[in-house]
């Protein structure tokens, strides 16, 4: 074999070898830089995932601290009233606090919807059971304010709402706190 066929040979076969361990590298590095590229994907969603969760957490806690809100200015606004009326001689009402505490009515009403669509059900209905509550204390106010005389049951519905209020404030607690765990970070990502 001549000299130059063996070049040729030689420089064909390092060709071969080179040109085959440039695309072994490409192919190892373009599955390292997709690997790499999945992994970033998936801490992204993963991250959107907890934002996503974190703000879930933080739209329900504003609207149970609104409702809560609400439900002790009603019970002010109450109390308030009960008192007036107490205080004013027979056939002068205290229409302006009357005003007020139907306004606060209606507040308290529409924050209740706000929680009875953020949820979660539980919550919902734990809230739903407190604005009953205060709705029945709100009937015996009202017979009040319109008779002049305390209808029965005024205790009771009181020690009813504070009981409700309770269960309701831990159970806005604990869904609050579930919130966050569930949208803690599940791995680190120092790897």
């Amino acid at each position: 074999m001549s000299a130059e066929i063996a070049t040729g040979l030689i420089g064909l076969l390092g060709a071969l070898v080179g040109g085959g361990a440039t695309v072994g590298v490409g192919y190892l590095s373009t599955r390292t830089q997709r690997a790499e590229a999945e992994l970033a994907r998936g801490h992204e969603i993963a991250d959107a995932e907890r934002a996503r969760s974190g703000q879930l957490a933080d739209a329900r806690n504003a609207a149970y601290v609104l409702f809560l809100t609400r439900v002790d200015s009603f019970l002010d606004q109450a109390r308030e009233l009960g008192d007036l009326v107490d205080l004013h001689p027979e056939g002068d009402r205290p229409t302006d606090q009357y005003r007020q505490y139907t306004a606060d009515w209606n507040q308290l009403v529409a924050a209740n919807a706000t929680v009875q669509v953020a949820g979660p059900d539980v919550l919902a209905h734990r809230a739903q059971k407190l604005r009953d509550a205060v709705g029945a204390l709100s009937d015996i106010i009202d017979k009040r304010y319109r008779s002049r005389r305390w209808p029965p049951g005024l205790e009771a519905a009181w020690e009813r709402v504070w009981s409700e209020r309770l269960d309701f404030l831990q159970a806005a607690r604990q869904t609050y706190a579930e919130g966050f765990v569930t949208a803690a970070p599940t791995s680190d990502r120092s790897s």
